[in-house]
């Protein structure tokens, strides 16, 4: 199940919920992923987030949670 996805979009990269929600907008689809770990967080688990670049084409990328200091 995805709850999470990264979508390009105008020049941005777009995090957003299962629901459509924006969570937040990137310059760069390593910094909405870098986001999207910030939400593994909350599980403590690696995530697996849907990313769709500006060519329509959807691909998968795993992000896990930022060590806890």
């Amino acid at each position: 199940m995805f709850d999470l996805s990264v979508v390009a979009h105008g020049g941005c990269w777009i995090l957003q919920d299962d629901d459509g929600g924006e969570l937040g907008r990137f310059d760069s689809r390593a910094e909405a992923l870098a986001a999207a770990g910030d939400y593994a967080r909350v599980t403590e688990e690696p995530r697996v987030v849907l990313v769709c670049d500006d060519l329509g084409e959807w691909d998968e990328a795993v992000v896990e949670p930022p060590p806890l200091h």
